[in-house]
């Protein structure tokens, strides 16, 4: 007959503690985040960011990580959700990711005219909005500001408009072609709350790219196979979901 242990909640923190004094982070974190007690909530959000910070330094192209959080599940009430990145490239100390899932649906451009990723509405949205929402000031320092290349249509010859610096971006075409191996890949599906903000019951979803489209007024995006549309879609189409990229720097 087997005999049944069972770790006391003292027990359980006792040897959470010697994790941490020994920097095992990661192992202290989930033994106290799986336990369910909500007298741990305090120490657990005390030990995320190390956590965190161990998990990326670990990361590879093509895994998932937990950074930040944001509305997902359409449940108001019980707050946010971590948001998951797949990681897309790994350089020296920085990690390029996006969202796994589509978070949220915004006009790439909130009104009709001649518009480029330099100057667009969702830009901003998510520079300013989004940013501020869904990370904490910690969590934003270890946001790289980076130089975000005007990429031009490769079919087309829309102007992209100039190069700027941002903190949270979308993907060019041309990114998205090196980044993802095939459509199966760039297929994505959109959380309950972004699904929530439109009629929409395809099961997945269309996202933004920062490219320009066949015309000045458009900007491309990934239809819900897969595959690039370069010609695009009007700027100020509501419809259309957004997948935020960025850099996280682990240098420090």
């Amino acid at each position: 007959m087997w005999e049944v242990f069972v770790i006391i909640p003292a027990h359980k923190l006792n040897i959470a503690r010697r994790l941490v004094e020994s920097d095992d982070y990661e192992t202290a974190y989930n033994l106290l985040y799986r336990s369910g007690y909500e007298s741990y909530d305090e120490l657990i959000e005390s030990l995320k960011p190390r956590y965190l910070m161990g998990a990326y330094s670990k990361a590879s192209v093509g895994s998932y990580i937990i950074f930040g959080s944001y509305e997902q599940d359409n449940i108001i009430s019980n707050g946010k959700e971590d948001i998951e990145w797949l990681v897309l490239e790994r350089d020296d100390d920085k990690l390029l990711v996006i969202s796994r899932y589509a978070l949220d649906c915004q006009k790439y451009n909130s009104s009709t005219e001649s518009v480029s990723w330099e100057t667009c509405s969702l830009r901003s949205w998510l520079n300013e909005d989004f940013i501020g929402f869904a990370f904490s000031s910690n969590e934003q320092s270890l946001i790289q500001s980076t130089i975000i290349m005007a990429d031009n249509n490769t079919n087309n010859e829309t102007s992209p408009g100039n190069s700027t610096n941002d903190k949270v971006f979308l993907l060019s075409i041309k990114e998205v072609n090196e980044h993802f191996n095939s459509d199966n890949e760039r297929q994505c599906h959109s959380t309950a709350y972004a699904k929530s903000q439109v009629t929409d019951m395809e099961e997945k979803c269309r996202w933004w790219l920062r490219s320009p489209g066949f015309l000045s007024f458009d900007a491309a995006y990934v239809n819900i196979d897969g595959v690039i549309d370069e010609d695009g879609k009007y700027a100020n189409y509501y419809g259309i979901y957004v997948r935020p990229a960025l850099w996280i720097d682990l240098g420090d």
